[in-house]
């Protein structure tokens, strides 16, 4: 039996959380920063841009996430399929003699 995640898929797995959980904070520190300039006229245009570098990095997360996810599946699932192919056993007579 194979482990449910190969060892190949870890290091990308790990890229793809980190570029999610590192595209929230960026996300929860824009909606701060919109917050604070709430009361001016005209928004920064870094906050603008700082929130959709976050919504970007939100979605390839969650992309790279689900596509890790389904080769990964697909693998183990061809895997399982696999026909294992046992060597012949020897008649229960020949075994007692």
């Amino acid at each position: 039996m194979s482990d449910p995640i190969g060892k190949a898929y870890k290091p990308w797995l790990i890229a793809s959380l980190t570029v999610l959980v590192l595209s929230l904070v960026l996300l929860a520190g824009d909606v701060t920063a919109a917050f604070i300039n709430f009361d001016t006229k005209a928004m920064p245009i870094w906050v603008t841009v700082v929130g959709v570098l976050a919504a970007l990095g939100i979605a390839l997360g969650f992309a790279g996430f689900l596509g890790i996810m389904l080769v990964s599946g697909w693998a183990s699932w061809k895997e399982g399929r696999r026909v294992q192919v046992l060597p012949p056993e020897r008649p229960v007579e020949a075994a007692k003699e």
